[in-house]
Parts: C-alpha cells; structure tokens; sequence
C-alpha cells in the first residue's frame, strides 16, 4: 500500500491569542489564527504543501498524494465507496485569482476541499453552492482502516461533537444528508477571519490575505486531523474482540466501565484483576503504532506484528520460547488445544490396534484425535474457558470476520478431526465455610486426568495449572504437571495459565525450560499490566514448537487448512507468524488484526516502562519490597471495616509465583444490611456485588440518605474502579489489586505510600457505605 506522509500533530504555527480554545473531555485546541514561529528564510511550511497560496492549481505535493488517495482508504471490508476528486470541482472550470477578495467564499472552498484531498483522513462528500457568494464543503472523517460506513460515521460524529470552538461557534456542523442518507460534517464558506490580519498577523509569515488564507485553513485541517485520528485510534482499538468488548453510549464503556479512551485521572483505578482503559501513555503508544502502520506500506503489518511479538518474547521468554499473538486469554486455549489435538491425531495413526479404542473412534474415525481439557480453577479463570478448551465459541461474536455466532457452537472443521470435552475442577470446597481450596486437590486433578488417558490409548489431556486465579489461587501445584508428564510423556500438554500476569519474570522462562513439566504458556498485557482489554498471546517451548511442526508436515494438507479454518474466527497469519510455518501458510491472506495491534502496543508500554522504572530504582528486590509493602498494608485496612466488610484472608506461595512471593489481590465480602432477595444471606450475592461494582465507578453523593454527613459525602464522590465479583463458596467477593501502573508510581516516587493507602481507605470507605445504604440508593434511579 502506497504510503502517504503525515504531518498531522505537530505545527510550525503558534497559536495567537484569538485561538479557539478547547472545551470539555478530549476537546483540543483548533488554531484558526495563528502566527509563524520563524523567519521567511525557513523551510515551506505544511500549508505550502497542501496547496498554492491563493492559486487555483494544486502543488505537485497535492497532485503526488491525491494520486495515491484511493489506496491509502483501502478499508478492511473495502466497503467504502470513493467519489472521484473530479466530482469535486465546481460544475464549470474556476480558476482563484491570487487577488481574490477578501472573504471570497469560492476561493476558501476550493483551498480547503483541496486541503481535505491531500489528506487520508476524510472522506470527501459534495461541494455546494449556497448562492450569494456562499460555499458548503460536505465531508466524513475517518482515517485509513475504518472497516466501513458505520465507522466514519462515528468518526465524524465524535469530531464534531468534540472539535470545541468550531462547532462552538457555529463554524462547522453535523448535518443530515438525504442523498446518502448519512450525517456529514459541514463548514460554509466565506469564513471572513480566515483572511483578516489581526494583531497577530505581524507574526505571521504569509503576506497577503491569499497566504493568510492558506495558511490559516492549514491550521483548521491539521487541528481537524489530529482529533480524526485521536478518534480513529479508539474507533480501531475497539475491534478485533469478542463480545466482551461491545462499548456503549458517548463515553464508549463495556459492561467492566472501561473503553479505549485514556483513563480519567480522577478514576481510583484498582481493578487490573478484570479490565483497565489504557493510561495516556499507553494511549500515545497505540497512536505512534499506527501512525507507524499507515507509514509503512504493504509491510507494515508483517513488520509491526513481528516487532510486538519479538518485544514481548524479550521481556518473558529468556529465549526460552516463542509467542503467538491472540486477542483474549480465553481465545488462547485455542492454542494448546491444537497441539492436543495434533498428538492424538499422530497417537491414533501409530496405532496398530484399533480394537482398544473406544468404539466412537474405530473404522472411518480410526485416526481421530481424543482430547480432555481439565479446566483447573473452574469459575476462577477467564470467563468462557470451559467453551474455548473443548474447541466451542464462548462469545456470540468472534475477533474476525464479523460473524454473529452461538455460544457452545463449535468451531468450523476442528471437531472432524478430533473429539474435544473438557472437565470442570473446581478447587474450593463447597463444604468448607470459608471457601478454603480443596486439601486434595492435587490428588483429585491426577484421579481425572488419569481416567480420560486410561478410556483411550490415543487420548491426550490438556493440563492446566493456574499461576494466579481470579481471586489469586495458584492450583494444582507444579508437581501434579512433573509428576502426569513423567508418566505420560507427551499425551499430557502441560499449560500454564499466568493470565494474571501476577509473578515474578523468572516463573514464564523456568516454566518453558522445565524439560519435564514445562508447556505452553498462557498471557496477557490486559491484567496485571493494565493494558486495555484484551491482549493476550500463547508462549510454546522451543522443543513444542518443533514438534507441532514435525506433527503439521505429517498431516494431509487438507487437515491443516481445516485446522486454520478453524483458527481463523481469533487469528491472522500474522499473529502466527514464522512459529508455525505451514499452519501460517494455510490461513487466510489480509491485513492483521489492528485492534490487537494497537491493544499490544499499549500493554508493551505499561510493561516496558515498569521495566525501566525497576532497573532504575534498585531492581527486582526493591519492586518486590515495594508489593510486600503495598499488600501487608491494604490487607491491614481491609480489616478495619468491619461489620460491613470482611476481609478474606489470601494464600502466600512464595518463590516466583507471585510476584514479591505475596498475593496481590484483596478480597473482600460484604455484609447484607437487610432485603433483597438474599437477605436471609450473610453476605451479599454475585448479582447484588455487580450492583456495588457498578455504583463504586459512579459520584454517588448526591443520592445518599439526607442524613449523611460531609465526609460521607466525599468518600461517595470518589469513582473507584474494582475488581469484578467472584463467586466463591462462603460467599462471593469483591476484588482491590495492585497493577503495575500503581507499582511504578510507588517505585519511582511519583505516589508515596502513605498517600497511595489513603486512596485505598477511600475505596474500602466507600463499599462500607454503600453496604450501609445499599436499598436507599437501589431506590434512586442511578
């Protein structure tokens, strides 16, 4: 793809003192007068680039680019229908004189329409003329991989709704069209300050209204860019996911409050464990990418899709493994389940007697896979995980291709090639009033993995050991993957799910050189690490790796392209990369999922910079210092809550399991105050917890009892974010974490700790609140 260059964020234009200022969230400045920080003897400037200073004919810059204009709006769906820039002119030749008069609306129309031409960012509608001098030029905005209509439109209709002092003063409008049945921008010509001089203009390099015209419509358009692509970066964040990420209304929130746009400042951000917005870094990094992405060309997909993955690999692997990219934690099982079913596919062709198969897989399904998931942790791993490790959708959407599926529907062409289930463990006992973690957990895990291996010679069974469930459980212990490993060799695909990302570096690189219990490993940039959800990716160990590819060379082609059938609702090739060559060769062509893209890029940042920020002050010894610190004293001030809340207390495993050797989620039940449908309960229920998750992100002030003091009032001002709610035996709970941008702040200094527990007082002060008066604000339509 051709590229095109941009110069969209920064300006040799200062702005004047007549600047339009922003307003609101995500308002930002649009210089409408502006004057030149140089001399005349500096470079051309952008406006000079864009078009002639009150000529009629393009630049050859403008004629270079808008021969190129079709190809940089290719879309993913192709399904946006370009006008020709020939249907743009006026319907008789005009030529501009270099003295037009000032204010003259034609010549204003013509260089702006030119202006939008030069640029990939919009969508050029119509050209209309008013009468009585005056212009409309009716445009859409959106930048390059929109992946349709509904897409620009929304753009556009962010930008209007946000440009500030444009739409503020009338200067530009969102307006109906009956032709095509759309709501396009509109900006009527003559605009008379674009051409009069001011007390600014004496800075101004451009010399005549001619040049203060080009010069100024240069400001308009780059600030116009900068908001378009501002917009396109969330619009583009948000694709390539499941159901989990639909956002909704102006804000663009899930159903965990969070969305793409840079997390509020005013947010107490404590909920890592379950979904985070990107911080404006994080954001700036998803922005840099695909500003790189739209730079690149053709290549730029392979490239950057390589780059995250070589990024990420440096940073876990100790080049022990290799990565390939997934949208979600849960999609990753998609992974391990294939190495599974490849090893049963070899197992059941190596087979010389089929009689001591099971009767299902004799005759014509004589070398069909057998595959068991024993999904550890059930109910305190990623939603869905049952679905994905038995080859099913768990989202009635998937990250590609745009298909509306059903939940438990299998995926296209995997289960010809193998029967899959999956076994729930769960590893609290229901028995146990405090939901304590079965004392025979271990052996129970063995018991069922040994029964699925002894029903069929050729059956292989996918173990999980979780590093960190949602509540911080770290089950079975690694001895149950040595020991069944050791036994069975490879019909036993050990996985360890870190999705949490709560451990210390040292657990991913030991984990994929244990010759004996190591295997795949299960990630993500979206939990501890805050990046916005999902990003996730699937480590393998050099020696899985070779063997998944001696495993893919000896299987039919059409067995392999069944295989990336079925991978292809969450993959691209371009996520599989150079891991899995022929697997790779057989997916679909395109371009790579861009919403992961720019998801990894903002995770790498979060994960880079605590890497950096720990380097720098005093290593791993004092990051982990820093956590025992964190979590001693937030598990002390969970218990200062009492009757309302009641602290749970966490299991500590030490060594590299978790990170600082602690458990780094807090947990917490809340006491029912009366009614409600579980008021005969203790504690209160899942449902009535998603209630208080959602109140904790609202200012809830104004809906507390008459009879609340100030400082209540304060405390229920405060938006904090937590964990979701956990369904655990004993009552389910409420979850407060530490993530890795409250780590850095702490490790750097930015935030003490003192001043950092007071934070976490207001949130715990909060939920006690809210326990107190839970029915009274249940009255109040919120």
């Amino acid at each position: 793809m051709p590229a095109v260059a941009m110069t969209t964020t920064t300006s040799s234009l200062t702005p004047s003192t007549r600047a339009f200022r922003s307003v609101g969230r995500n308002r930002r400045v649009v210089v409408i007068h502006a004057a030149a920080s140089g001399s005349k003897n500096d470079p051309p400037r952008s406006s000079e680039k864009r078009a002639g200073a009150g000529s009629g004919s393009s630049s050859p810059a403008i004629d270079r680019r808008r021969r190129v204009r079709h190809s940089m709006r290719v879309t993913r769906l192709r399904d946006l229908i370009e006008i020709s820039p020939d249907l743009w002119a006026p319907a008789e030749e005009v030529e501009v004189a270099e003295d037009a008069a000032l204010g003259d609306g034609l010549a204003q129309a013509v260089v702006f329409k030119e202006m939008l031409l030069a640029s990939m960012h919009f969508r050029l509608y119509s050209q209309r003329d008013l009468g009585n001098g005056r212009y409309a030029v009716r445009f859409l905005m959106g930048s390059p991989r929109m992946e349709g209509l509904d897409d620009v439109q929304r753009v556009t209709s962010a930008v209007c709704d946000t440009c500030g002092p444009l739409c503020d003063e009338g200067l530009m409008s969102l307006v109906p069209d009956s032709e095509c049945g759309m709501s396009v921008a509109e900006i009527q010509f003559p605009l008379p300050f674009l051409e009069t001089p001011d007390e600014d203009a004496v800075l101004s390099r451009a010399a005549t209204p001619a040049e203060l015209r080009v010069e100024r419509l240069d400001a308009v358009v780059r600030g116009l860019e900068s908001q378009i692509i501002d917009e396109s970066v969330v619009c583009l964040m948000e694709k390539g996911s499941d159901d989990r990420s639909t956002f909704f209304g102006k804000a663009r929130l899930n159903k965990y409050f969070t969305g793409m746009h840079a997390r509020e400042a005013d947010l107490l951000h404590r909920g890592t464990c379950t979904s985070s917005s990107p911080t404006p870094g994080a954001l700036e990094a998803s922005r840099e990418m695909l500003t790189r992405m739209w730079d690149g060309e053709e290549h730029a997909d392979v490239e950057l899709v390589d780059e995250v993955r070589a990024r990420v690999e440096k940073l876990f692997c100790g080049g022990a493994g290799r990565m390939i990219l997934h949208p979600s934690g849960t999609d990753a099982e998609t992974m391990p389940l294939l190495q599974a079913v490849l090893e049963s596919r070899a197992l059941a062709r190596e087979s010389s007697d089929e009689t001591s198969r099971p009767e299902a897989f004799r005759g014509e399904h004589a070398t069909r896979g057998n595959v068991v998931s024993l999904v550890a942790c059930a109910g305190e791993v990623g939603s869905g995980t049952t679905e994905a490790s038995m080859g099913r959708f768990f989202s009635r959407s998937c990250p590609l291709g745009g298909n509306r599926v059903e939940m438990g529907q299998e995926l296209p062409a995997l289960h010809d090639l193998a029967e899959m289930r999956a076994v729930e463990l769960v590893a609290r006992g229901a028995d146990d009033p405090t939901g304590a973690a079965r004392d025979d957990y271990d052996a129970f895990v063995i018991d069922e993995a040994r029964k699925a291996l002894a029903a069929d010679p050729c059956a292989v069974v996918v173990l999980h050991t979780v590093a960190g469930s949602k509540t911080g459980l770290r089950l079975p212990s690694p001895d149950v993957a040595s020991l069944l490993r050791a036994e069975y060799g490879d019909r036993v695909v050990s996985v360890l799910d870190a999705c949490q990302m709560r451990h210390n570096p040292t657990l991913v690189p030991r984990w994929l050189a244990d010759p004996v219990a190591g295997g795949p490993v299960l990630m993500t940039s979206s939990k501890f690490f805050g990046g916005p959800s999902f990003g996730s990716g699937v480590f393998f160990p050099h020696a899985s790796i070779e063997r998944m590819n001696e495993l893919l060379e000896a299987e039919p082609p059409a067995t392999v392209a069944a295989m990336a059938e079925a991978c292809a609702s969450y993959l691209t090739h371009h996520d599989i990369g150079d891991v899995l060559p022929k697997l790779h060769d057989a997916m679909p062509p395109g371009f790579c999922n861009v919403g992961v893209l720019l998801r990894w890029a903002a995770g790498l940042h979060e994960m880079e910079t605590l890497e950096a920020a720990t380097a720098m002050h005093g290593g791993m010894e004092n990051t982990e210092a820093t956590v025992r610190s964190w979590v001693t004293a937030t598990r002390s001030l969970a218990t200062e809550f009492e009757p309302h809340l009641e602290y749970v207390p966490a299991v500590d495993y030490g060594g590299d399991w978790q990170l600082g050797g602690v458990n780094t989620i807090v947990s917490v039940r809340i006491r029912n105050s009366g009614g409600g449908s579980d008021s005969g309960s203790e504690y209160m229920s899942t449902a009535k917890l998603k209630k208080v998750y959602a109140l904790m992100t609202a200012d809830i002030s104004e809906f507390l009892a008459p009879e609340s003091t100030m400082a209540e009032r304060r405390v229920a001002s405060q938006r904090c974010l937590t964990g979701q709610p956990v369904d655990i035996p004993g009552g389910s709970v409420l979850r407060t974490v530490l993530g890795a941008a409250q780590l850095k702040d702490l490790v750097t200094g930015k935030q003490d700790l003192p001043t950092m527990l007071e934070d976490d007082r207001v949130l715990f002060a909060k939920l006690a609140l809210i326990a107190r008066q839970y029915d009274h604000l249940l009255s109040h339509s919120l």
